[in-house]
């Protein structure tokens, strides 16, 4: 679980990136809250070399901020330490979390008053931006944004490699979240509620309706990355296991000496 975790990260069409066999640094759009996220896949070397190269690579991609996602399986060991020692900050803890899709998971117990519709159009997109918006504090949704988003679905509605969903209570967008199948792993992302509608059963219909398209496209497991404080407890007592923690720590790069 713990591998297929470390080889998740999303790297939208054109993006700019500098890959090796240690790490991968992919450079977002600026629209994005992470602008620059680097992910270490496993490295021998001294981890101040390598923190000093990947903050190379960043800079090269015009990104003087860079969001590191780490786990305690991450190589070199001494890795998160160096960081810590250059000032990164922690921004986000997550559990790795898993369910098998092989059979019929728990009862997730959808209330009756919550509709799921499966992102197809500008005005569904624009749904989820809304619940995104007030979940998550990202910013308003450009025109290439949303261009950009419908291309993606567009791909994933052939054979349901991704796609996303919105919940709707009293015809309000109420939650979202998303989806893609990967080597027969459904890598479930961007789970939210809508502050107003927390506790009503929105979070819960989007995470039905994904994990019933993907058994149906042939996932036989269910992946995600859920907030210890937050999503982690709910997914837990749906059935998700937990399998380790990966953290996400900030370094501004250009106040590094890495220029």
């Amino acid at each position: 679980m713990l591998a297929a975790s470390n080889e998740w990260v999303w790297v939208p069409e054109a993006a700019p990136v500098v890959r090796t066999d240690e790490y991968l640094v992919v450079a977002y759009p600026e629209w994005f809250l992470q602008t620059a996220v680097a992910r270490v896949f496993g490295s021998e070397r001294d981890a101040a070399e390598l923190v000093d190269e990947i903050g190379r690579a960043a800079l090269s991609l015009g990104r003087e901020q860079l969001w590191w996602r780490l786990s305690d399986q991450t190589r070199p060991g001494g890795l998160e330490a160096e960081l810590v020692a250059r000032g990164a900050v922690l921004t986000e803890r997550t559990d790795v979390l898993a369910l098998p899709l092989e059979h019929r998971w728990p009862d997730i117990r959808v209330p009756d008053d919550v509709s799921v519709r499966r992102v197809l159009d500008e005005q569904t997109l624009r749904d989820v931006y809304v619940v995104e918006h007030d979940a998550f504090g990202s910013h308003e949704p450009t025109t290439d944004q949303i261009a950009d988003g419908l291309s993606e679905l567009a791909v994933g509605r052939v054979d349901d490699s991704v796609g996303r969903f919105v919940a709707y209570i009293e015809g309000a967008p109420a939650g979202a979240g998303g989806g893609g199948v990967v080597d027969g792993v459904c890598r479930l992302w961007g789970g939210c509620t809508h502050t107003s509608w927390r506790g009503r059963g929105a979070y819960r219909a989007v995470l039905e309706a994904r994990l019933t398209t993907a058994a149906a496209a042939g996932a036989t497991l269910g992946l995600t990355h859920g907030l210890v404080e937050t999503s982690s407890p709910i997914l837990r007592l749906l059935g998700f296991q937990r399998y380790g923690e990966e953290r996400v720590l900030r370094t501004d790069t250009a106040g590094q000496g890495l220029a």
